[in-house]
């Protein structure tokens, strides 16, 4: 079940969905759940608003994204233009179809992030 509605999606757009984005708002909004519950490790129970906001945002994104085609991009990814400039700017977003994590959404996701927890141990044996 996504973390988000097509309510919340509206709500981080600022504007009425239209015909296509209607179409398209489920299978975007569980690519960007899954893709949420990648980044975190696990399923929060019950989701918290900051959880559904991010999801709602990713989706968001991906509607307001510009077109772009092949020739905006050099083979390696990045502007050709900006890069000329040596300003290289990474476009995941621009070659993606789906949702994509940026930093400033993993940011705001880290609270609720599983991590690894270190234990250390000491054996019977240790300085005899």
């Amino acid at each position: 079940m996504a973390f988000a509605t097509a309510v919340d999606v509206v709500a981080a757009l600022g504007r009425s969905l239209t015909s296509a984005e209607s179409a398209a708002v489920g299978n975007q909004l569980d690519q960007a759940t899954d893709l949420v519950v990648g980044y975190l490790g696990a399923t929060p129970n019950p989701v918290p608003g900051a959880v559904t906001r991010v999801v709602a945002t990713m989706v968001a994104a991906v509607f307001d994204k510009p077109a772009t085609n092949n020739s905006d991009y050099g083979a390696n990814g990045y502007n050709v233009v900006r890069e000329a400039m040596t300003v290289k700017v990474g476009v995941e977003s621009a070659t993606t179809s789906g949702p994509w994590l940026t930093n400033a959404l993993k940011m705001r996701l880290s609270p609720y992030r599983v991590g690894a927890v270190t234990v250390f141990t000491v054996s019977s044996e240790f300085g005899s």
